[in-house]
């Protein structure tokens, strides 16, 4: 009943009463929610006043925003005006430090020179500072990490770099890695003409696939993420398991060590019978903590060995949920079933990880009440007042039931949530 009335429920006049019902929250609309695939095209190495340019007038010519990660000694008066048009069609100035050199090594006062440099420049041109960075030459230490107060980016390699790798390779590329919150990575250094080039092929073709350009912050608000510290993002996938339920937990406690602790191969590993039995209809997922993901790994020392892993569908640095469709994939591309191998697992892909739980989850509704975020077996006002309370930061404010706040099942508790508890209660209570 409750959800046949949630369908009935129009964005459009959910967004009307969100301001009557809950001025004090920032109001989310429902187009935050995208039907399209997200792409966040991001350039390094400039600015300029040709290449720069002849890269805007594309974006201009799709009406695409991107992210320009720029170069503190490239930034002079005329470098300033593509600055400035790019930052004025709606696009982000973010930070590539000022010299480029290896930071790994750096002192801690040089780094936040290399960064305040950039930041200072920009504002002059835009009056707002950098809000992303991306490491030189992709090289990070935790020193960086703890003296740069900016969410770190990588993104899929195009090799646009390279003088030998063709406009069509490049785009290439780009076209195979496209996914919805997937990071592109490419230059707009003076006469890189091949990566100009190279956009002219990808963007229509990218836009018949249902894509939109955006910029990274607009990609983490819209994918309902939040940057974290400690990660180099290269996407930024929005949460899949909404719609599942437990089937069962893996491992509850507290496990640390890298991929060499031989406890993975106790508390990690998965029943592939189990998992056959449940097709396509299962995701894994693991509350971690990390600078990188865990993997699903699969090993096979009988007859032709096989060692692989498989990365997480989404990772956000505390959670990793794994599709069964990924998983699925991999064992076909190499052949083989999930009986075939000797142990299936889950085990730190790079450096040292802390997991806490790993739950199997299947597809399907639970037997809890949308919106009975206090517990109670109800939906109603008692409900509508807790959230509102959790939303505004009362003191002394909680969630019993956090899970069951969510009813516009988008992965993440908000303004709009709140918006439709109350045009049902409203409903009800006309009757």
């Amino acid at each position: 009943m409750f959800k046949s009335k949630l369908k009935a429920i129009t964005a459009a006049t959910a967004a009307a009463v969100i301001t009557a019902f809950m001025p004090a929250v920032p109001q989310v609309q429902a187009d935050s929610v995208p039907e399209t695939k997200l792409i966040a095209l991001t350039f390094d190495d400039g600015p300029n006043n040709t290449t720069t340019n002849e890269v805007l007038d594309i974006l201009e010519q799709y009406d695409a925003r991107a992210s320009f990660f720029l170069i503190g000694d490239n930034i002079n008066a005329e470098s300033a005006v593509s600055v400035k048009r790019a930052y004025d069609m709606g696009c982000e100035i973010d930070n590539h430090s000022r010299t480029h050199s290896n930071m790994g090594a750096m002192s801690p006062e040089n780094i936040k020179a290399e960064i305040s440099y950039v930041d200072e420049k920009v504002i002059e041109i835009t009056g707002e500072p950098t809000r992303f960075f991306r490491p030189p030459f992709i090289d990070v230490s935790q020193t960086m990490y703890d003296n740069i107060d900016l969410p770190f980016i990588c993104g899929i390699d195009c090799q646009d770099y390279m003088e030998n790798v063709t406009a069509q390779q490049r785009a290439d590329y780009i076209l195979n890695g496209a996914k919805d919150g997937v990071i592109v990575l490419l230059h707009d250094a003076a006469g890189n003409s091949q990566t100009v080039e190279a956009l002219k092929i990808v963007m229509p073709e990218l836009i018949e696939q249902g894509y939109e350009f955006v910029t990274l912050t607009e990609l983490f608000q819209r994918q309902g993420e939040t940057p974290k510290d400690n990660i180099l993002y290269s996407e930024v996938a929005k949460y899949p398991c909404t719609g599942y339920t437990l089937h069962s937990t893996v491992f509850s406690g507290t496990a640390e060590g890298d991929s060499s602790w031989s406890g993975w191969q106790s508390i990690g590993v998965l029943d592939g019978k189990l998992l056959k039995e449940l097709g396509d209809s299962y995701a894994i997922k693991i509350e971690y903590s990390g600078q990188y993901p865990p993997a699903v790994t699969f090993q096979k020392w009988s007859g032709t060995a096989v060692w692989k892993s498989v990365q997480p569908f989404y990772s956000n640095g505390e959670k990793a949920c794994f599709l069964a469709s990924d998983i699925i994939s991999a064992l076909e591309e190499l052949g083989i079933d999930y009986t075939d191998l000797d142990r299936l697992s889950i085990a730190p892909y790079s450096g040292t990880i802390t997991m806490t739980s790993i739950k199997l989850l299947v597809k399907g509704s639970s037997d809890k009440v949308p919106g009975d975020v206090n517990a109670d077996g109800a939906f109603s006002i008692a409900d509508a007042v807790m959230l509102q309370r959790w939303l505004i930061s009362a003191p002394d404010s909680s969630l019993t039931d956090s899970s069951a706040a969510d009813i516009c099942t988008d992965g993440r508790i908000d303004a709009f949530d709140l918006c439709l508890m109350k045009i049902l209660l409203a409903r009800d209570s006309a009757k």
